[in-house]
């Protein structure tokens, strides 16, 4: 569901009102995953609607039981809602990369005609989508904000990375904190979240990881000697026939817990299979 204010919505008011039911729940599924809440009055703000609308979409939300009764106004999913939300949002992602794959387009007008098609589609059709995007792709695509547990099940899945100087490229430079940490990274995928794992080896002491979410530095939960960094953070890309090749992120890594400088930047590339 792209945050913008929805257009030709007098197209077809039943069709209309169901689709802005779903694109709710989306989002609220979506922030759910990322371990946020959100209310209806930030809903309005971001996509453009008036409060009026938003809160009675929730009404609408809670009557068919996707919604419990708000309190202190955070929306919360039901169980249902959960199930839900997420097959709204795996439509949504795997149409964008469809619309990305057979023209060039790029993220953010793919999104737009995502959330068209969305609502509309036969499973059969979504289906055959989900061949297409295994078996013929077209064009190579980056996007971002991108939700993991719509390709993988629960579960820990190891992966190769490298940890780069950001400023020096051809050749790229391994920065010095790479030889701080393990192999692999791992990919933890969770219902309630996503993330990827990095993990010191014996003895070595890295300090501080922050990653940046809109503009902010935020310091990475660290569990004894692994630092966990939210998939969402990534861009990632992918090339004809494989959904997804690498996640890139930009980190930062300091010695004290005060927020990174330029010099503290880092390059996290993670080869994703």
């Amino acid at each position: 569901m792209a945050d913008k204010k929805k257009e030709n919505r007098n197209i077809d008011t039943a069709k209309a009102r169901g689709e802005l039911e779903e694109d709710l729940l989306e989002y609220v599924y979506r922030k759910w995953r990322q371990g946020r809440q959100i209310t209806s009055k930030e809903y309005a703000r971001t996509t453009g609607i008036t409060g009026y609308e938003a809160a009675g979409l929730v009404r609408s939300l809670v009557t068919k039981g996707f919604l419990y009764e708000p309190e202190n106004n955070n929306l919360e999913l039901t169980e249902k809602g959960k199930l839900e939300g997420m097959d709204c949002l795996a439509r949504h992602e795997k149409l964008t990369q469809f619309f990305q794959t057979v023209s060039g387009m790029d993220q953010e007008r793919a999104q737009e005609d995502a959330c068209r098609v969305e609502h509309y589609i036969s499973p059969e059709g979504l289906k055959g989508i989900e061949h297409f995007l295994q078996y013929g792709d077209v064009y190579d695509r980056v996007y971002d904000d991108m939700d993991l547990y719509t390709f993988y099940g629960d579960g820990e899945f190891p992966m190769a990375f490298g940890l780069y100087e950001p400023e020096r490229r051809n050749p790229r430079f391994l920065a010095a904190e790479y030889e701080k940490l393990e192999n692999s990274a791992i990919l933890r995928i969770k219902k309630s979240e996503n993330c990827f794992l990095l993990r010191t080896k014996k003895e070595e002491s890295l300090g501080f990881m922050w990653y940046r979410r809109e503009e902010e530095w935020i310091q990475a939960k660290k569990e004894k000697d692994v630092y966990q960094l939210p998939t969402d953070i990534f861009t990632y890309n992918a090339n004809t026939g494989i959904p997804i090749t690498e996640a890139v992120a930009i980190i930062a890594i300091t010695r004290f817990d005060q927020k990174p400088l330029q010099i503290d930047y880092r390059e996290l590339n993670i080869h994703v299979w």
